[in-house]
């Protein structure tokens, strides 16, 4: 027993002594030459993007000191914290190692031990939140040290030395702000950090639309095209997608669009990176004439796991691998309304709750898989109780084919707009911060676009009604049984997003909460009618001052330049572009 109880003992002590040892790397900078370094590490625990600052130890070489034992991480990478990188590292992590790296994601070497001086003792400051935080109206930052070392820090952009502020309470931050810090040990080590932070500036909601300049309702009042689309589909076998859409990537250009929306606007950027496929709606375009709608939808691969499995080029990703829910709402009757629900409570195509809704005008749902010709899409109308129904006369079938998909990219799309950071706060949709353009990161081939033919009497309506009256139509992106994303916006499909999943708490509850959409449809045809303004002024009214509302009927005092107006004078309206 006592040798038992001494075997116990030594093993809690070498824990103890190995969780609490420092361990110190190098990192060699004579070929990415980098004016700073920095160490991202990931999966037991990770740093967040871009991670931990390094320390000047002489012209080339660099210093990290870990305050844990490293040997439990999936691996490290170093980068300049502004867009240059090495490859990841995952060979483990051994302590007094020097590492040269070569940036653009070249290879990371162990050089060996370090045979200069080593360096002990260095301290490091955290903050939370950390670096690279956004806010909308205050925040507040606080420092620690390891070594117990004491921090300065100024507000201003100016270095902090030990004249500078002493750090004794949490910061508050009403502005963007960068902190710059200084941790001075007992010894006389010291160590310089930054650690930026940007207000946001929220972009409002117009008419329960989002337009920033990067989302973008029915742009310059555009509402698709009255003419004949050449959709040709063609079944496929040993090929998942089943149905080929033929023509869709000429089909289409950017007259035809109605709505721009972007990439990385789906729950699994925020939580949830690793799964596969990815259903991500990025911009939408419609076409009608006397017998039929025609709706064309990009979908764009741009989330990806970046410390695992990395971008896949093996086709995966696309919607059609996975039988998922292709799911189009449409505002077909500015009377009518329905929230999706059957009579047993249950949403459509869901047995056991509700979990796509709607109060935004939507009176029809076109339910498809993603993979086309499988299964039985149906187009669900209100019953007389305004429920959804599977019965006949308010579930409606299209004979296949009617829809159908092709790998790529529309050639009229320049740009793919979106997040530059994964894990982003949600409430960075609601500005023009953020976003880069994304289009160079994959092959076009990897994008997948959609495109259907539905009959006008199918829906109930014509082509007169379309351009006289008009519709809306919006995109649900699902994954599970919840929606993940949307277009246009609609702050429901990421409310929960960097909530767990309870099946997986790697990925996002998104996949299964109740969503209640609310913002209003993309118009096809001719825009709604906001306030009560009509289309056409009338003579006796042209000497009166004019009232300027923006496409979603909110009044606007200062016209932008390039943009298409309504302009109210007396009791009629026209649209005008400054």
């Amino acid at each position: 027993m006592k040798k038992l109880f001494m075997s116990l003992v030594t093993a809690i002590l070498a824990a103890t002594a190995s969780h609490s040892a420092e361990v110190t790397i190098y990192y060699d900078n004579s070929v990415t030459e980098w004016n700073s370094v920095k160490i991202h590490y990931w999966s037991n625990p990770e740093t967040q993007w871009p991670g931990l600052d390094l320390q000047k130890v002489d012209d080339t070489v660099w210093a990290f000191t870990f305050d844990f034992d490293p040997s439990g991480l999936n691996g490290i990478l170093f980068n300049n914290g502004s867009g240059d990188q090495t490859a990841d590292y995952t060979a483990g992590v051994k302590a007094g190692h020097i590492y040269k790296g070569i940036g653009g994601k070249g290879a990371v070497t162990d050089m060996g031990e370090y045979s200069g001086t080593p360096v002990t003792g260095i301290p490091v400051v955290t903050a939370d939140p950390a670096s690279g935080a956004r806010f909308t109206d205050e925040l507040t930052v606080t420092l620690s040290a390891t070594l117990d070392a004491a921090i300065y820090y100024t507000l201003d952009g100016t270095a902090a030395t030990q004249s500078s502020t002493h750090y004794t309470a949490p910061i508050r931050l009403t502005e963007t702000t960068t902190v710059n810090t200084l941790a001075v040990t007992a010894e006389g080590v010291t160590a310089s950090q930054s650690f930026s932070y940007r207000k946001r500036t929220t972009v409002p909601v117009n008419g329960n639309s989002l337009n920033t300049d990067y989302y973008r309702v029915n742009p310059d009042g555009r509402t698709g095209s009255n003419r004949t689309v050449n959709a040709v589909f063609s079944r496929v076998s040993n090929d998942n997608r089943m149905c080929v859409a033929d023509n869709a990537l000429s089909n289409w250009t950017d007259d035809d669009l109605i709505c721009q929306g972007v990439a990385r606007d789906i729950a699994a950027a925020i939580r949830g990176r690793h799964e596969y496929p990815v259903v991500d709606s990025y911009a939408i375009y419609a076409a009608y004439d006397s017998e039929n709608l025609y709706l064309g939808v990009q979908y764009v691969y741009t989330v990806w796991d970046l410390y695992g499995d990395g971008k896949d080029n093996n086709g995966r990703a696309k919607p059609y691998q996975m039988d998922g829910r292709l799911i189009l709402a449409f505002d077909l009757d500015p009377d009518e309304e329905f929230e999706g629900i059957l009579a047993n409570g249950n949403t459509i195509w869901d047995a056991d709750g509700q979990y796509n809704t709607f109060a935004n005008g939507t009176d029809c749902l076109l339910f498809c898989s993603t993979k086309s010709t499988v299964g039985t899409p149906g187009l669900f109308f209100p019953d007389p109780d305004g429920n959804a129904s599977y019965d006949a006369r308010y579930c409606k079938n299209i004979p296949a084919p009617f829809y159908g998909c092709q790998d790529g990219l529309l050639p009229s799309i320049e740009h793919i707009w979106g997040q530059e950071k994964f894990g982003y706060d949600p409430e960075d949709l609601r500005t023009n911060d953020g976003f880069v353009d994304l289009i160079g990161e994959i092959d076009p081939k990897y994008h997948t676009f959609y495109e259907w033919k539905l009959p006008l009497a199918t829906l109930g309506i014509t082509e007169d009604y379309i351009r006289n009256t008009g519709i809306g139509v919006m995109v649900i992106d699902t994954y599970g049984q919840g929606a993940t994303g949307a277009t246009p916006y609609d702050p429901t499909v990421f409310d929960n997003a960097d909530v767990a999943y309870s099946k997986d708490e790697s990925s996002s509850a998104e996949k299964e909460d109740k969503d209640v959409f609310t913002y209003a449809h993309a118009r096809i045809g001719k825009l709604a009618a906001q306030n009560g303004i009509t289309n056409m002024p009338a003579a006796e009214d042209c000497d009166l001052s004019p009232v300027y509302y923006n496409l979603q009927g909110i009044e606007v005092a200062r016209p932008a330049a390039g943009q298409i107006y309504i302009c109210r004078r007396g009791n009629s309206a026209s649209l005008v572009r400054f």
